[in-house]
């Protein structure tokens, strides 16, 4: 799984990653992510708007069903759900942007070699 986080101006705060050995479903592993990277910005982003992306369809329509949800992944999502009411602000988005690297490691204020041009195109950077 891959975490990136990076502020209002598209500035990396953090990236994370690391292998899962124990899923039944990509889902399962998507979800997983989204758990972690929710527990990392309540540690390293300061209180604000949080747009949580996704690569995985049904994942964000379970995050988004919150505890109506009645899958074999229910605790994961009450998680989820947890920590997207202590940050208060969150957004839950679909994308089709997926990491397919296999690494185990955490970078502050940068990311990954391979997600740098990815990150470039992809933001639009704030200028003061």
């Amino acid at each position: 799984m891959g975490i990136i986080a990076r502020d209002h101006t598209g500035g990396v705060v953090f990236a994370s990653g690391r292998v899962l050995f124990h899923c039944a479903s990509a889902e399962e592993a998507e979800l997983m992510a989204c758990r972690e990277g929710l527990h990392l910005a309540l540690q390293w982003i300061i209180p604000g708007p949080v747009e949580l992306e996704t690569d995985c369809l049904s994942a964000c329509k379970a995050i988004k069903n919150g505890a109506k949800e009645r899958s074999s992944y229910a605790m994961l999502l009450v998680e989820i759900q947890e920590l997207i009411n202590e940050l208060r602000e969150v957004d839950i988005l679909h994308s089709n942007k997926a990491c397919t690297e296999p690494f185990s490691k955490v970078w502050l204020r940068s990311c990954p070699d391979f997600a740098a041009a990815a990150l470039a195109a992809d933001c639009n950077p704030v200028v003061a």
